[in-house]
């Protein structure tokens, strides 16, 4: 899958979620008060539409819509080669 795709997937399954429809692409999630419990929501969607992973505590990290999408490309691009 492309990076824009990945992009595109990611951006339309934030914007699902009301706390994250209007979040800046840098923007920390834990900062508008996103629970960890939505950010597992989002990773099981994510990674099941994806077929790849990315562990929790790397996706914590990396807390922000720009951070998740890199990490997941990494991801794609690992499975793919």
């Amino acid at each position: 899958m492309s990076e824009t795709s990945i992009r595109e997937l990611i951006t339309g399954l934030f914007g699902r979620k009301p706390i994250l429809a209007d979040i800046t692409a840098d923007q920390d999630f834990f900062e508008v008060g996103v629970s960890s419990l939505t950010i597992l929501d989002l990773q099981i969607q994510i990674e099941q539409a994806l077929s790849v992973s990315v562990p929790t505590s790397e996706l914590m990290r990396h807390a922000t819509l720009n951070g998740w999408i890199a990490a997941y490309v990494q991801a794609e691009a690992s499975v793919a080669a």
